[in-house]
């Protein structure tokens, strides 16, 4: 007998990554990751594993003198993947 299972949703990470961040966002989550990807049609984390390896990842990121983002922009962001909870997000597209 066939299994039935609900339908799955996912938001892509590129919604959620403000564009201007695009440059070092992606290599800096990619550093240290809990998690990996590449090479996949889908990688699916819950927003709230993202949202915490975001946190330390994004603390380093808004000490670094190179990169320039401001507290607010990431506390935003945070705000964003807290409030997804167990959302799943696709971190390949």
């Amino acid at each position: 007998m066939p299994r039935r299972s609900a339908q799955l949703t996912y938001i892509e990470i590129s919604d959620l990554v403000p564009q201007e961040w695009a440059h070092w966002f992606y290599c800096a989550l990619s550093s240290n990751a809990p998690f990996s990807w590449g090479d996949n049609n889908r990688t699916l984390v819950t927003a709230e594993r993202l949202h915490d390896h975001c946190v330390d990842c994004l603390e380093d990121i808004a000490e670094d003198e190179d990169i320039e983002v401001n507290q607010m922009d990431i506390d935003n962001f945070l705000r964003v993947l807290e409030n997804l909870g167990l959302t799943y997000i696709d971190l390949e597209n």
